[in-house]
């Protein structure tokens, strides 16, 4: 069995699994404290559509992620989700003592899903780091923590992606794969909002928001 058939869902469970995704933002408003940070945000993603988020630090592209993955409230406006999410931040959880496998065990367990540890180092190969699979997390590099969130992405089959910074300290063949992930999830039917400085190669994004122009 391939690295990529190990972490693959049947196509017919697949289809049912991301053809559930949407998200639609009416009018929204987020603030930090009593500052508003933007308001008025309209958005509509469907299935295979992903949105980049724009905007100088501080403009409020982590809290948006944070009010759309239910963590934080709205200062106004409406969100609207439907089917299932993986929200991952600047720190993502990960245990410092915890292998890199180990530590994909553990964040899928809290998500109520098995992973054999087949199907774990199958994860770890396909983002390069299967040799560091019995390393702890405190010893791994940046672009090596980075790699390990993507193979968190391939174990979590979750239609709707609300990444920050996703490719951040990441080389040029890290974030060619990064993009890779991002094009096999979307043309699944998934969808996606990054917040990014950077370009993602492969499918540009459908909306592009950027925060704090005015």
């Amino acid at each position: 069995m391939t690295a990529d058939a190990a972490v693959a869902l049947p196509s017919r469970a697949q289809a049912r699994l991301y053809a559930e995704g949407r998200l639609d933002l009416q009018d929204l408003a987020c603030a930090a404290g009593p500052r508003v940070l933007f308001g008025g945000l309209s958005l509509s993603l469907l299935p295979g559509q992903w949105a980049a988020l724009r905007g100088h630090n501080g403009s409020g592209k982590s809290t948006l992620l944070r009010c759309l993955a239910g963590l934080s409230p709205a200062h106004a406006g409406t969100v609207r989700r439907e089917g299932d999410l993986l929200y991952q931040s600047h720190h993502a959880g990960w245990k410092d003592l915890f292998s890199a496998s180990g530590n994909l065990q553990w964040q899928m367990s809290l998500e109520g899903q098995s992973c054999d540890a087949a199907t774990r180092l199958a994860a770890l190969q396909r983002v390069g780091i299967a040799a560091q699979a019995d390393l702890p997390f405190g010893r791994l590099s940046a672009g090596q923590k980075r790699r390990l969130s993507m193979a968190r992405l391939l174990l979590a089959r979750r239609p709707l992606w609300l990444l920050d910074e996703p490719t951040t300290a990441l080389d040029s063949q890290g974030q060619a794969l990064f993009a890779q992930l991002l094009d096999d999830h979307l043309a699944r039917g998934g969808l996606a909002v990054l917040a990014t400085h950077l370009d993602i190669a492969g499918r540009p994004p459908d909306r592009i928001i950027t925060l704090g122009l005015s």
